[in-house]
């Protein structure tokens, strides 16, 4: 346990474990080149990602083209699976902190609106044995800012809000930490900026990952 009562540390997955994007961003292109409609630019799906892959598919498409979401997103699954790691790897840091953190005997979840399978891939692929609760979404599972997979990790680890510590890097992020009432500790290395997660309400920002120790 540390010092503050925290037993636990719950991870968001893009942009805060892995940096995802350039692998989810030739999924999208290539959903839309599929169906015949012009590709988002990479930073543009950077813009887009962290509220679930439907979302993520529906800004892509073009106006008034809805009815290809549900076809659209299932090829993008399709898609990325095929090609989950061609780019994504772990931000510097990540295996050392995880480590340390093991080494205090911290449990660890990763809680991630990344749809639940793939999710699984990437954990089980960059880290294998780390993590002792993994939270995607799934239809059962409403997705980040609901609290809810938050709180089946903490049910799960059997941890409460007081002794929960939540690591993420979007403004999503700082509203889920808020409706879960845990600790929010926000990092500016993944998709958004430092000011945009103040901006969101995040009172922690830190620039990488060992300073996530210094908090603990």
């Amino acid at each position: 346990m540390a010092e503050n009562g925290i037993k636990c540390v719950l991870f968001d997955m893009d942009g805060t474990l892995c940096n995802t994007w350039l692998d989810l961003a030739r999924a999208v292109q290539a959903a839309m080149l599929r169906y015949g409609f012009t590709p988002p630019g990479d930073d543009d799906v950077l813009r887009f990602v962290g509220n679930g892959s439907f979302k993520l598919i529906r800004q892509a498409l073009p106006e008034g083209k809805e009815e290809y979401l549900y076809e659209a997103e299932k090829y993008f699954q399709e898609y990325y699976r095929a090609h989950i790691a061609v780019h994504t790897a772990p931000y510097d840091g990540i295996p050392e902190l995880l480590g340390e953190l093991k080494e205090r005997g911290l449990k660890l979840g990763v809680v991630s609106n990344k749809s639940a399978d793939p999710l699984k891939e990437i954990v089980g692929r960059f880290f294998p044995g780390v993590f002792d609760a993994v939270y995607g979404g799934t239809p059962e599972m409403p997705l980040k800012p609901a609290p809810d997979m938050i709180e089946a990790a903490m049910k799960q680890l059997n941890v409460t809000a007081a002794e929960t510590l939540y690591v993420g890097d979007s403004d999503v992020d700082v509203r889920t930490a808020e409706n879960a009432k845990v600790k929010g500790v926000f990092c500016s290395w993944g998709f958004q900026s430092g000011q945009k997660l103040f901006d969101a309400g995040a009172r922690i920002v830190v620039e990488s990952p060992h300073r996530i120790k210094d908090y603990l």
